[in-house]
């Protein structure tokens, strides 16, 4: 085994069993053999293993990556591991097919690289980046029904839930989410619950301690640095 594949399950680990503890527990817990399952965000591909694992070799994972090197790493990992069911798009998800530009902070591949907020992109760098939608992806692949989405985009969430109605509505897959405050251009998160709320889905705040309603979720509390409550910024929506 290479030094790379050795990094990537160290990394898959460490999530495991330090960070993210809940939501890959969650992950675990809501998957089977032969599901169908959507990285939206994939990095470097630390969620993206426990979804192969949960999944299996009858199962089905497409991980969308807009980085470009953070994406043909992650491909090349994928390749070398022979998960011939895990493919790995260069690309983003939005709420329209087409087009978008990416920032990417200083300092080359990062978690914060977003299509939001481009005003911010002094010193880094920009990418013309092809995205489609959940649902025109899901129709094309002929897979599925999917069974779970997991979307870490930096303040794109609504757009890529706009894009995702048809599978929401049909499919009714748990979500597993990241939004942040500072990310939301529209300055609040509620319009992001709202949406979900609208389509028959309940949420909740991920903590260490388990999932708290999201209708005692306060951004004021939970998403500061200098408050004594624990930050929380993933997020977990079922059907009803």
């Amino acid at each position: 085994m290479n030094l790379d594949m050795l990094r990537w399950r160290f990394r898959a680990w460490r999530y495991r069993l330090k960070l993210e503890r809940m939501e890959i527990r969650l992950l675990r817990e809501h998957l089977s053999a032969g599901d169908t399952v959507i990285d939206i965000g994939g990095h470097k591909g630390a969620i993206t293993w426990w979804m192969r694992q949960a999944v299996g070799r009858t199962g089905q994972v497409d991980v969308f990556e807009p980085q470009p090197a953070l994406a043909g790493r992650l491909k090349a990992l994928v390749e070398a591991s022979g998960f011939d069911n895990v493919h790995v798009e260069h690309g983003g998800v939005s709420s329209q097919p087409g087009t978008l530009t990416l920032r990417v902070p200083p300092g080359g591949p990062s978690p914060s690289a977003s299509f939001e907020h481009l005003d911010l992109a002094e010193g880094g760098e920009t990418f013309t980046v092809p995205v489609t939608t959940v649902d025109a992806w899901m129709a094309s692949r002929g897979h599925g029904p999917l069974r779970f989405a997991k979307i870490d985009v930096e303040g794109h969430e609504l757009e890529v839930f706009r894009g995702a109605i048809r599978t929401l509505e049909n499919d009714r897959p748990f979500l597993l989410f990241e939004c942040e405050l500072r990310h939301r251009s529209s300055g609040t998160l509620r319009d992001v619950f709202d949406f979900l709320e609208g389509l028959g889905y309940e949420g909740f705040a991920v903590s260490e301690e388990g999932l708290m309603p999201v209708s005692e979720f306060d951004p004021d509390r939970h998403q500061r640095s200098d408050c004594d409550a624990p930050y929380l910024n993933n997020f977990w929506f079922r059907p009803r």
